[in-house]
This record gives structure tokens, sequence and C-alpha cells, in this order.
């Protein structure tokens, strides 16, 4: 790996105190733009997308690049590694399948619970950015998909691995990565920050098992997916063309 440009101590300290203020401020950025319609449900979307680029991935890109990494190199780094290299690799086809069976059987629930007049289940209640009519379902493709590669750049790469070169401790960076993955959720209430940091914990456990980021991004995306699209679609925001919900 070449040596990195911004001594990795000294770049800890700026991304620790930069993480925590978004901790902190309760949510990431977002970028405002001059779209039609501005102030509705799907504007607040895409901004949040984009606001999540500009807050997770050009950060961990830019990291990464001052630490001498590529942000999509070959394998785990070997600073993050917790098994033996020796270790073999979880294939990673049976978790697209089960990501696909997993998205098939929560629509179905979802559409069965909606047809008979009954709520779904949510962990956290998130009124912006739940699509209500067919309008909305494309911001909301866009901000899972920003959501999954940016949180996974930052939070399961280039944190834990900055941690981990400054402490020596792959293991302590991973459990401190998934915290602050958390904490920066707390916008979705307690439950929802405890649910999401179990997430991401998960998430680093697949990266480990797969020394693929891929796979966690993919993971990430299909969650979200499945949140602010495949439940929105199978309760019948696509009958709904208003821009916030009307016929």
């Amino acid at each position: 790996m070449p040596a990195p440009i911004l001594p990795a101590p000294i770049l800890l300290l700026i991304v620790a105190a930069y993480t925590l203020a978004i901790a902190w401020r309760g949510r990431t950025f977002r970028v405002r733009l001059a779209l039609p319609g501005r102030g509705t449900r799907g504007d607040r979307m895409t901004a949040w997308a984009l606001g999540l680029a500009v807050s997770f991935a050009l950060p961990a890109v830019l990291g990464l690049a001052l630490l001498g990494q590529g942000p999509l190199g070959a394998g785990q780094p070997a600073a993050m590694r917790v098994l033996p290299d020796d270790w073999p690799l979880l294939p990673t086809t049976p978790l697209v399948l089960g990501m696909a069976l997993g998205s098939i059987v929560n629509a179905a629930i979802t559409h069965w619970r909606w047809r008979r007049g009954k709520t779904a289940f949510e962990i956290a209640h998130l009124p912006d950015v739940a699509p209500q009519a067919r309008s909305e379902l494309w911001p909301a493709t866009a901000l899972s998909l920003s959501a999954g590669v940016s949180e996974e750049l930052y939070f399961r790469l280039f944190l834990p691995l900055l941690i981990a070169m400054v402490s020596g401790d792959a293991v302590m960076a991973t459990i401190l990565a998934t915290l602050l993955f958390g904490a920066v959720h707390r916008y979705q209430g307690v439950r929802g920050m405890i649910a999401t940091t179990i997430v991401g914990g998960g998430l680093a456990v697949i990266y480990g098992l797969t020394g693929a980021l891929w796979m966690a991004i993919a993971l990430h995306v299909v969650i979200d997916l499945n949140a602010l699209v495949v439940r929105p679609l199978a309760r019948g925001a696509w009958r709904r063309s208003g821009p916030e919900g009307r016929a």
C-alpha cells in the first residue's frame, strides 16, 4: 500500500471531530437544489441523497486517498482483518439469493397487511422519506442507493481502517465505527439508533466474512430499498400520482 499522504493520527483527530459533530447535530448535511416542486417530499429525499454523498462518500474517498488506499481495493485492508489470512471467505451467492428472497417475502407480508387495513411494522417512523406517491419512488430509490454507498464507504471502510491504523486493534475499530454509525442516526429516535447499530454490526460482519465491500453496500442498499420503495409499493404508493400522495 502506498505511504499515507497525511499521518493517520492527525487525520483521525480531524475525522473524529467531524463525525461527532454530525452525530451531535443529529442529521447529515443536505444539498438544496432549485428544483420544480421544491419543498415536496421528493425534493427532501433528493436533497438528503446528495447530502449523504457530500457528508460521507466524499470525505471517505478523500480520506482513503490521503491514507494511500483505494476505495474499492481488492479485499479487506490488512489493518482491518480480524480473521486469519487462510480463513475461507464466505461465498456471496447465498447472500444475494437471500436478499432477493427476503425482499419478496417483505413485499408479500406488507401487501397482505395493507389489504386487511393493518399498518406495517416500523422500527423508526420516517415521515419525511416515506413515499406516498409514484413521483416519490425515484427520489426514494436515489436516497437508498446514496445511503448504501456513502455510509458503507465511510463506516465500514474508511473510519474503521483509520482507527485500526492508529490503534492497531481491528476489533475495537469496527466496534467504534459501528457505534458512531448508530449515533449519526439519532434523528430516528432511540429504537432507530439501536436498530441501526445492530444492522451496522451485521454489515461489518458480512464485510469481514466476505472480504467484499460491495457485498455490504448491496445489502445496505437492499435494506433501504425495502423500507423506502418495496414496502410503499406494496402499500399502493404506485396508484397515487400527487406530489404529496394525492390521487
